[in-house]
């Protein structure tokens, strides 16, 4: 039994006609507390993540002037400019990225809630909810990466879809879409490793299996669409794209769980909500990556000092070229590495755990490379986090 097409088709209305003024001062805590909630995830964290890598360097560059490494990203060039204005006035790119992806996190609460809201009346506050709560895109806020932001986009679209708003669900969807959309048609997001189930717990998280609440009747006309929408990023992810694509879809999911709970008993309601916000706190907490890893932080802004003018670092680790001042582009396989480490221009390779493990690339290096002694603490770390450092002979 579906609801009257007036519950979907009519205009988006603003959130103050949505919203009683209760519920708006409850959006406006929920929103504190989900900026809170990622900035906690952020203040762990040691550096960012191997996806905000291209966006950090990138505002670097266009903080000394120079904007012909825009040209490469013109799919996506929304993070970079973003954070261009904070670094370029002194501020260290990863903190304020890290500052922007938990405003952005936050702010995720209201379109959520006004999109599910229109669904189905009580609906708007448990999405809010969840969309507080959820762990892995708390994660990637933390991270400082454009996760964020693509998220913003993705329930914006999910706004326009909910209320027949078709250019925004469009235009929307295009600057959420566009830049994975070029990745998949370049081969850039295919996979190598076989789909991974805790991907689908980092991504969509408990609001996955709410979701499916969602098919209790009275359903909103447009949840086929919505469903559809989040079965193909599922499948896309599964097939090509990774965990990207599930973070940024985790709004179409959140909406459709936040919809589904609206059926339930307010108490039954309450205990799954409060549930989830834990078992999501748990999801987010854990996907926080180790003091440990600081290394390759450290690691990157020592060999940035011992660099002669003119030569660089080559790695498989993009983290340690964004701080060794390198341009962050991973050679994932041997081959690739071997050829970056080929020119001449080249003083130092740092291999990842994967590749320090091949005695085939250490060989090849040998030739023209000799392990790198470090100083006693950071060798430590080098050592715990199992990396290889070459100096040119």
């Amino acid at each position: 039994m579906s609801e009257p097409a007036t519950s979907v088709a009519a205009p988006v209305p603003p959130v103050r006609a949505v919203f009683a003024p209760r519920e708006r001062r409850i959006l406006l805590w929920l929103t504190v507390a989900a900026v809170s909630w990622r900035w906690l995830c952020a203040v762990q964290l040691p550096l960012p993540s191997v996806a905000a890598c291209r966006d950090l360097w990138l505002a670097q560059r266009l903080a000394n002037g120079e904007f012909a490494p825009l040209a490469e990203v013109l799919a996506q060039p929304w993070w970079a400019l973003l954070l261009w204005p904070p670094v370029a006035a002194g501020c260290d790119a990863f903190t304020a990225a890290q500052v922007l992806a938990c405003i952005a996190g936050g702010l995720l609460v209201w379109p959520v809630a006004l999109a599910a809201e229109k669904l189905r009346q009580g609906a708007g506050l448990p999405a809010a909810v969840l969309a507080l709560g959820a762990g892995g895109p708390a994660a990637a806020a933390a991270s400082g990466a454009v996760t964020p932001l693509l998220e913003l986009a993705v329930a914006m679209a999910v706004v326009g879809i909910v209320a027949r708003r078709p250019v925004l669900a469009a235009v929307a969807g295009a600057v959420a879409l566009a830049p994975g959309l070029e990745a998949i048609a370049t081969g850039a997001l295919f996979r190598t490793a076989p789909w991974q189930w805790h991907e689908l717990r980092l991504g969509w998280g408990t609001s996955a299996a709410l979701a499916l609440l969602c098919v209790l009747p009275p359903r909103p006309r447009c949840l086929p669409v919505l469903g559809s929408f989040a079965a193909a990023m599922f499948a896309t992810a599964a097939v090509r794209g990774g965990l990207q694509w599930l973070l940024i879809s985790s709004p179409v999911v959140i909406v459709l769980a936040g919809t589904g709970l609206a059926r339930l008993p307010v108490r039954l309601r309450d205990v799954a909500l409060c549930a989830a916000v834990l078992a999501e706190g748990w999801i987010g907490w854990q996907a926080l990556e180790p003091r440990t890893a600081i290394v390759e932080r450290a690691l990157g802004e020592h060999l940035q000092g011992l660099l002669t003018e003119g030569l660089e670092v080559v790695s498989d680790l993009p983290r340690v070229l964004l701080f060794a001042g390198s341009e962050p582009t991973a050679l994932r396989d041997a081959d690739a590495l071997l050829a970056g480490a080929a020119g001449d221009k080249v003083q130092f390779v740092v291999l990842g755990r994967a590749l320090a493990r091949q005695t085939t690339v250490t060989a090849a290096l040998a030739s023209r490379f000799a392990h790198f002694e470090l100083q006693h603490d950071l060798g430590d770390l080098v050592a715990e986090r199992k990396l290889a450092v070459f100096v040119r002979r």
